[in-house]
């Protein structure tokens, strides 16, 4: 008996939530018909304010059974809880209408959870761009590093019961969020060790990219799934040297210790930290996932840089909010547990 023979008794739904998604759904299904291990049903749920999900599944034929569920404006974890419970399978597999699954992708997956046993396979996933433009955002975001997402991961219907599903009501960030919490929780994970998940969803102009970062830096704010505590010191950091920058020759001329005296050090301070961030995000960090030197030379990483500060710039706010947020929710939790230890002794 083969390995794939040994993996048919593997029963799977794969779960998608879809808005707007008649122009990427065609080639996705046409993805999960390709598999060397097929699933037994394909699940979609669709939050889309028109019809046309539904006319392009109602004509699509194929050899697996599709579900279709049209329900009300959902974000993505949401419609992937109702997705769940509307599959009848023992695994479920999850995806994304901007993802692309290699044909592998199953076989793969559910012999990782075969071999080691677990209940939650987590996926590996590379992104893929085919304009200029999205290609100097891939240089400035994944670059060809390979990142562990939920699309593409499998995981046992019962263990997800378990986790309590994904948190309806946020934006983005709901799917790191849960996977911190399977792994919080005991659930048996593993990881595949090879990408059999491709990305293309990138924003196609500056402007979308910028909104896209910052409203996904606004949703991630109200959860735990950045360590924003590194972020606050950071920011303090910083805020401290640039304090004591500008308060240097004030210092020392009081002190009348001339020879430590640094004509116009703010502005050299301040220009020397803008070249060094602009070194690290045109070049430095884009080498750190993979991007390739013939790529950014000779003058491709001045563009790269830009369009990274412009997404930092964009994800500012939402990282402050978030570390407020943070800080407030230690501090809750922290009078919480004070409360019980007190409220125990008595």
């Amino acid at each position: 008996m083969s390995e794939l023979d040994k993996l048919q008794d593997f029963n799977i739904s794969v779960v998608i939530p879809a808005f707007q998604a008649e122009r990427y759904l065609p080639v996705l299904l046409e993805k999960i018909q390709a598999q060397t291990l097929l699933p037994k049903e394909i699940v979609v749920v669709d939050s889309s304010p028109s019809d046309s999900t539904a006319a392009l599944l109602a004509t699509w034929i194929g050899p697996i059974p599709i579900i279709y569920s049209k329900v009300e404006f959902s974000y993505p974890g949401h419609a992937r809880n109702i997705g769940v419970g509307l599959a009848s399978c023992e695994w479920i597999a999850f995806l994304d209408c901007r993802t692309r699954p290699n044909s592998d992708w199953l076989e793969i997956s559910t012999s990782v959870a075969r071999t080691f046993r677990v209940e939650f396979v987590e996926a590996l996933c590379l992104s893929e761009a085919d304009t200029s433009f999205k290609k100097i955002l891939l240089a400035a975001t994944y670059g060809r590093e390979m990142m562990r997402t939920l699309p593409g991961s499998l995981i046992k219907a019962e263990a997800f019961k378990k986790s309590g599903g994904f948190l309806p009501k946020i934006r983005a960030g709901e799917d790191l969020e849960w996977m911190q919490r399977v792994k919080a929780l005991g659930i048996s994970s593993a990881s595949v060790r090879v990408a059999t998940i491709r990305y293309d969803g990138f924003a196609g102009s500056l402007w979308e990219a910028i909104k896209k970062w910052y409203t996904y830096a606004i949703a991630n704010s109200a959860i735990d799934v950045r360590n924003n505590q590194k972020k606050i010191y950071f920011l303090a950091f910083i805020l401290v040297m640039i304090g004591i920058v500008y308060r240097w020759n004030f210092v020392f001329a009081v002190l009348s210790m001339n020879e430590f005296y640094i004509p116009n050090i703010t502005k050299i301070f301040v220009s020397l930290l803008f070249v060094s961030y602009v070194i690290y995000r045109g070049i430095i960090r884009p080498r750190q996932v993979q991007v390739a030197w013939s790529y950014l030379l000779p003058w491709r990483w001045i563009a790269v840089s830009f369009v990274g500060l412009c997404l930092d710039t964009a994800k500012a706010p939402g990282l402050l909010l978030g570390a407020v947020l943070l800080l407030k929710r230690r501090v809750a939790r922290s009078l919480a547990h004070r409360r019980n230890e007190r409220g125990s002794a008595s």
